[in-house]
């Protein structure tokens, strides 16, 4: 069973990559090396990151993605000791020339705690109910108990 999770990205910027890579790409089968430089600069903004875990095989990667291909290196999954969801903001920001915007939207993210602190985020989500949904899903592959820290007052669900 394989979870994964990558970084949203707006639509606008994904058409944009792809007409620069279609350009990129004529540049340089016309000769031109600039086609190479676009080439780059289309698929830094069609980059998204996010991560993956195999449960059944115990592995996790970070991943990247262009264009739908997904690149990272598989990992085995430490020992896990619990699993964590809890509420923050993500701040998105739309600039146009001089002016500028930024939101706070809140999010869900759920960890995989190892080593007493450390932890691997496995999950982004909007929706509350979404994320524990996951949360309880991996807790009962991986035989772990689930921390909500969505409140000022943490509860072992």
């Amino acid at each position: 069973m394989n979870i994964s999770h990558l970084q949203p990205v707006a639509p606008v910027k994904i058409v944009f990559a792809l007409v620069l890579f279609f350009l990129s790409a004529y540049l340089f089968f016309e000769g031109s090396m600039f086609g190479i430089i676009l080439i780059g600069s289309a698929l830094k903004l069609a980059l998204r990151e996010g991560v993956e875990l195999d449960l059944d095989g115990k592995k996790y990667r970070k991943i990247y993605s262009a264009f739908a291909i997904n690149f990272g290196f598989w990992k085995t999954l430490p020992k896990v000791e619990y699993v964590s969801v809890f509420k923050t903001t993500k701040n998105s920001r739309a600039r146009v020339i001089a002016a500028q915007a930024i939101s706070k939207n809140v999010v869900y993210k759920l960890n995989l705690f190892y080593s007493r602190n450390k932890h691997i985020e496995a999950y982004v989500s909007d929706d509350v109910n979404d994320a524990f949904k996951v949360a309880k899903h991996i807790a009962m592959i991986l035989e772990l108990d689930v921390l909500d820290a969505t409140n000022y007052k943490k509860v072992w669900l």
